[in-house]
């Protein structure tokens, strides 16, 4: 546990080092911030648009409600922080191989697990302060500009996102063991990542489908429970980051 320890406060300078931890929090605390603000301003641009463009068709638009925030906030995190995970992990362990580094670790008593668990759990820590920060910013501005969504509805969509984010994550880390270079692990990152959203249009367990039931959650809306993607989600997260502690075990590194 102490050698974890080490390992996880390594890992964490390296993600202010690299300016890694400064880009995830801007990113996601700005989209938080800027959700509510672009759900409100979004149908007043139409309209003057419409007005320049098309003259003599009156268009009607509704008048914005802390719904369409919500789906501004949950539009900009799936899209943006899916970039993210993506961007954020597939080089973390083949970055490292390529940089001859490896080689100088593992000769020291470090576990090739602790070493993979240390850099998800890192990488947990800087998602989960990231999306909390940007769920905080979001709900008050929504708060601000609109009425007042449900506190509990929006926490839950929050954390379902927390969830299907660090299952991105564990997927890039993989990728970032099975590639032998930056290309090869950026390309099988891709690879699974597709695979899992498009397995949303085919199956109720997919781990796109905590989105929809947190999205439910928070606009009060009636839909399913879906705890069976939820376990399926965090399986998947387990499966991912049990496979890359193997594969790095296994792998020769010199």
């Amino acid at each position: 546990m102490r050698i974890f320890g080490v390992q996880l406060r390594k890992e964490l300078r390296e993600l202010w080092r690299t300016r890694k931890l400064i880009v995830v929090l801007a990113v996601l605390v700005g989209f938080g911030l800027m959700s509510p603000i672009l759900a409100k301003i979004t149908p007043d641009l139409l309209e003057q648009f419409s007005e320049g463009q098309m003259e003599g068709i009156v268009i009607t638009i509704p008048e914005p409600t802390e719904r369409d925030a919500i789906d501004q906030f949950l539009k900009n995190i799936s899209q943006f922080g899916l970039l993210l995970a993506l961007l954020m992990s597939f080089g973390v362990i083949v970055g490292e191989r390529e940089r001859g580094q490896l080689a100088l670790v593992f000769p020291h008593p470090l576990p090739r697990e602790v070493f993979v668990l240390a850099k998800f759990a890192a990488l947990a820590i800087l998602f989960v302060v990231g999306m909390l920060l940007s769920a905080l910013g979001a709900y008050l501005y929504t708060v601000l500009l609109f009425d007042a969504p449900s506190l509990g509805g929006f926490l839950a969509l929050t954390w379902l996102m927390i969830v299907w984010l660090l299952c991105l994550v564990a997927l890039s880390l993989l990728a970032s063991a099975l590639g032998r270079s930056m290309v090869a692990a950026g390309g099988i990152a891709f690879v699974l990542i597709i695979a899992v959203l498009l397995a949303s249009l085919f199956t109720p367990l997919a781990p796109g489908q905590l989105l929809d039931w947190g999205r439910a959650l928070a606009v009060g809306a009636d839909a399913p429970a879906r705890w069976d993607a939820l376990i399926v989600t965090l399986g998947l997260s387990a499966l991912a980051v049990s496979a890359n502690c193997l594969i790095l075990r296994r792998q020769e590194i010199g």
